[in-house]
């Protein structure tokens, strides 16, 4: 594949006013002209939430209409119903709007849809159930401004409607009494693009103002600013400015039940950024309305016991689990359809009769962001009959216009340029795909090349952890305010450790031999390890198991010619014979290298792989797991002198290394519920994930414990087992054991190779 670099108005001179209003930072005033922001007062206001005007509630055309029903309705003591969402954007308006009321009345229900028996929007049979249960006003969220039909009925039916909505507005808008969307806003109005929990929090808090209580809307920023980057609106305006506030308050929240989602993320790394808001806690909200139901998170806002919130939590994060095993069998599946029988076509049409019908769309991304064609998905209806599909596309093809193209075997369809929906009955799925087929055949016709755009081209030396807040600075970044790339010529890849899901760990040094540890999710199982690539990445800190350091994230890697740097010119000293409590006062500006188990670490202050840093000496303590993590820590630290100790030695005799780990083991099941993961066993007892495996395979086999691995191929839930051997127990233990052996003999090589040989092995 050919990548394309283009550094976006590259010298291009930039106002000094635009300079100025970034208090004088170039790079910043640069990354804003990049997006389009080129008035110095609008900048300073982005820059600073102070200095910015928020939108007032009384510019929202009728919300004093809505909030007059709201009101009389609660002093009648009628009964108010809240009509959601499955998203995560429907799931934080049903509880903002249902907290937020319940203030004021207890007289109060909510109802999200069901995704397979009801789908989007709103359903005629619920509004008359609404009816027959005595619901005298019902307030939408995140739907309803296309649901003439049933908002009609509900009309018929005596009941009032109060429409909170964000998607475009429909020719025929429906009869409800009172209707609040942003879109109703002029044209260029900053918030013209809220989410519909963000417009939900308008009528909230001009609810709050009618009854002089308008320091609780701040209670609701937490969800409003989950809802703002999982629905991927635009972050300017209005929504940049709720998001800037609410961001610190999702990440310290006080709601119970967000506490309880965050204690199960968080036992990996810390939130701390949009990223891990889109990619960590909006993944497994939706999760729940797509395996299961969506009151599960609506609950989980809601919930005021630490209790209740925990096993929602524990539910939530479990169908979590599930939608990826699930996802990922799609994915696997339609990829080989792909290279099989669609490879060379334009757009990918793929059909799974058992494909689960909340997965197809996320599946359809990943298929298409792979092959780089749009995909459509799709998957057969419970009622055996009706086929529905989601699509994906890239940025130069719009699969709306392409499906209206070919829509004469369609039942219905709808959507935008990258993303669509459509339905279609199963005796149609062949000549549907020849028609959509030959229409892209005829209308497109893609290259093996890419564009890419990068804000500035860097060395290394220009980052550090100033550089990092001046980016953070420049934030929130998302939607239509993208995160910067940058671009980095001619850089050596020292070292490359491949994960099991085929993430690659590297150690990476430019031109002038200044390094960075950086990651390169799911790039393949090659190895990129001594070759020189220009790099495109972004800037981010490794927050895995509190690690602050700064980390490159690759996007793209072109291969040059450049020259390789060499990947250490240091010495290394043989210090073997000296305790290692001694090494403090010899070697001064040092990073103590050491993984084993905490209480036979020799020395306070030793680090693991996860945290080292520059300094002119690097000690090892301890014997690393491997070569490749040997290498890692030398060519990443880049000291003066590698001082070889080894003071401590890791307990490789098949009796002793089971007594370690079952001593881990069973200390998890008493402060952690039983869990424990597997890249935290494996620096603890220096040894690969495969021999942790192992070990708990022959433990589980010996009666000794029963466990289970989740999705995501590293936690690990531990029980107390039967204490009855398995059959095949000697066939294990001999497995484990030959492994033990050959981690032993590798500690033993170590241990005795003279310190001169040891610049060859850092070769090998």
């Amino acid at each position: 594949m050919k990548v394309k670099i283009n550094i976006l108005n590259d010298n291009i001179y930039i106002p000094e006013e635009l300079i100025d209003s970034c208090d004088g930072d170039e790079l910043i005033a640069r990354i804003f002209y990049n997006r389009g922001y080129k008035d110095p007062e609008t900048v300073r206001q982005m820059l600073d939430e102070n200095l910015y005007i928020p939108t007032r509630t009384q510019e929202f055309p009728d919300i004093n209409n809505a909030i007059d029903i709201i009101k009389k309705t609660i002093e009648s003591n009628e009964a108010i119903a809240i009509y959601g969402d499955y998203d995560v954007d429907g799931v934080t308006s049903t509880a903002l709007l249902y907290q937020c009321l319940s203030f004021f009345t207890q007289n109060l229900v909510y109802h999200v849809p069901d995704r397979f028996t009801e789908g989007y929007g709103m359903n005629e049979g619920v509004i008359r159930g609404f009816s027959e249960k005595g619901i005298s006003l019902i307030i939408t969220c995140d739907c309803g401004v296309s649901n003439l039909n049933e908002i009609t009925i509900a009309k018929e039916l005596g009941m009032k409607v109060i429409v909170t909505d964000h998607h475009t507005i429909p020719d025929s808008l429906p009869p409800a009494d009172s209707i609040l969307n942003p879109k109703l806003l002029p044209e260029g109005h900053k918030a013209r693009n809220l989410s519909g929990c963000a417009m939900a929090y308008f009528l909230c808090s001009a609810l709050l103002e009618s009854y002089g209580m308008s320091e609780k809307s701040s209670l609701f920023m937490d969800i409003v600013s989950l809802s703002l980057i999982a629905d991927v609106v635009s972050l300017n305006g209005e929504n940049r400015y709720l998001l800037k506030n609410g961001l610190p308050l999702l990440f310290n929240t006080e709601r119970v039940g967000l506490k309880s989602l965050f204690k199960i993320i968080e036992k990996n790394s810390k939130l701390q950024n949009e990223e891990d808001v889109a990619f960590q806690i909006a993944p497994r909200i939706n999760a729940a309305g797509r395996m299961d139901t969506a009151r599960l998170p609506v609950e989980l806002l809601l919930s005021k016991d630490y209790h209740d919130s925990d096993e929602l939590a524990q539910k939530i994060n479990f169908l979590n689990e599930d939608r990826k095993r699930v996802q990922e069998e799609i994915i696997k599946e339609a990829q080989e359809l792909v290279v099989n029988f669609k490879i060379r076509k334009t757009i990918l049409v793929l059909y799974g009769k058992f494909w689960h019908h909340g997965i197809i769309g996320i599946a359809a991304g990943k298929i298409c962001e792979t092959f780089r064609k749009p995909a459509i998905l799709m998957s057969l209806k419970e009622d055996g009959e009706t086929v529905v599909g989601s699509a994906r596309s890239t940025d130069d093809i719009n699969i709306y216009q392409l499906l209206k193209a070919s829509s004469s075997k369609l039942i219905k369809f709808g959507g935008h340029s990258k993303a669509a929906g459509l339905s279609l009955k199963v005796e149609d799925i062949k000549a549907f795909t020849e028609e959509i087929e030959e229409k892209a055949e005829m209308l497109y016709y893609i290259d093996d090349s890419l564009e890419t755009s990068v804000d500035a081209e860097l060395s290394f030396d220009d980052i550090d952890d100033e550089f990092y807040e001046r980016l953070k600075k420049a934030g929130p970044y998302g939607e239509g305010f993208e995160a910067p790339f940058f671009l980095t010529r001619n850089v050596s890849i020292l070292s490359d450790r491949i994960t099991q899901k085929n993430h690659h760990i590297m150690v990476v040094a430019d031109i002038e031999n200044v390094r960075f540890s950086a990651v390169k999710w799911s790039g393949g199982s090659d190895s990129f390890k001594n070759k020189v690539y220009d790099l495109i990445y972004k800037v981010g800190r490794n927050s895995y198991r509190d690690n602050t350091e700064l980390q490159l994230t690759v996007e793209y890697m072109i291969e040059t010619d450049g020259s390789l740097k060499k990947a250490f010119e240091g010495v290394i000293e043989d210090a073997r014979d000296k305790k290692a409590i001694d090494l403090e006062d010899i070697y001064k500006k040092s990073t103590f290298f050491y993984e084993g188990l905490d209480e036979k670490c020799p020395l306070e202050g030793a680090v693991t792989r996860l945290s080292l840093k520059k300094a002119d000496n690097l000690i090892f303590l301890s014997v690393p797991a491997n070569s490749n993590i040997f290498r890692e820590s030398v060519f990443l630290v880049n000291p003066k002198k590698v001082i070889l100790n080894f003071s401590t030695r890791s307990d490789y005799s098949f009796r002793g290394f089971l007594t370690d780990l079952f001593g881990l083991v069973k200390k998890a099941t008493m402060v952690n519920s039983g869990k424990i993961h597997l890249d935290h066993l494996s620096i603890l007892l220096c040894v690969e994930e495969e021999i942790i495996r192992a070990a708990l395979k022959y433990l589980k086999a010996a009666g000794k414990i029963e466990y289970s691995i989740e999705d995501d191929e590293n936690t690990v839930l531990v029980s107390r087992g039967n204490n009855k051997a398995s059959p095949d127990i000697s066939m294990i233990e001999k497995k484990l054991t030959n492994a033990l052996l050959e981690k032993s003999a590798y500690q033993s090589f170590v241990l005795k190779l003279e310190s001169e040989r040891f610049k060859e092995y850092l070769k090998a």
